[in-house]
């Protein structure tokens, strides 16, 4: 029998007040609400090089809301790459290995911002010390290797910008490390991309920092449901599944 298809709105790149760019505004309440009033389906938590605020967010979640784990991790060579995962727990040991790769650099709040963690009730109980804005000391193919390993999807995050991403480091995208996706940012032309790219799939997300930047620009997933394996099916385009744009 055939699974009947759903269109669910996905914003799969947002950051939390623990990343340092991220507005103090960016706690879970307030994220959710936001998503909600833009229609939105289904969030990834992607803060910068940890997964510290992941159970703030996953365990408060409204039931209306698909709250993915995940990162956006800062390679070897200052290359972005979002990774997501089935659940917490995995990406918690993600989390727990790149904070051990980070460099031994303080943060420097004033200047960097703060990083705030959240409890699991989503109140403050602390700041993470490390800055999060470094590169761990995995190489990119290593990063792939670690998270597939883990049994996360990961692919390169803001392909068009000039700064941090897969092309801008390293000018193209390696076909041995066999990535189905590729984010582009809200400001990138889809018809451009989609010329340019034709064999994967494009995600576009918010890379929302603020709380107005949630749901800004987002794929419509279609899937049988909210579930990791449906959320596969739609990025790699099979059985009927897709990630399309408006």
């Amino acid at each position: 029998m055939k699974a009947r298809l759903k269109s669910y709105t996905a914003d799969l790149h947002l950051h939390t007040i623990l990343s340092p760019c991220g507005d103090e505004q960016m706690a879970p309440g307030l994220i959710f609400a936001q998503a909600r009033k833009n229609g939105v389906n289904i969030l990834a938590i992607t803060d910068h090089n940890s997964t510290r605020n992941l159970p703030a967010f996953l365990r408060n979640r409204p039931p209306e809301l698909w709250v993915i784990p995940g990162m956006e991790v800062q390679t070897k060579e200052e290359i972005h790459l979002i990774c997501l995962f089935p659940c917490l727990e995995r990406a918690m040991e993600w989390g727990r290995r790149v904070r051990a790769l980070l460099p031994p650099v303080m943060n420097e709040k004033e200047y960097f911002g703060p990083q705030i963690i959240l409890d699991e009730k989503g109140e403050t109980c602390g700041e993470e010390e490390l800055l999060l804005l470094n590169s761990i000391s995995l190489s990119l193919e290593e990063t792939v290797a670690q998270v597939r390993s883990l049994g996360g999807i990961i692919y390169p995050a803001h392909i068009d910008r000039p700064a941090f991403s897969i092309i801008s480091q390293i000018g193209f995208i390696p076909a041995a490390l066999e990535f189905k996706v590729l984010e582009i940012s809200p400001r990138a032309s889809l018809e451009q991309f989609s010329r340019q790219y034709p064999d994967y799939t494009l995600v576009r997300a918010s890379d929302a920092h603020y709380l107005s930047q949630i749901g800004v620009k987002t794929s419509t997933l279609q899937m049988g449901g909210l579930d990791w394996n449906e959320l596969l099916l739609a990025l790699n385009r099979r059985e009927g599944r897709d990630v399309i744009h408006h």
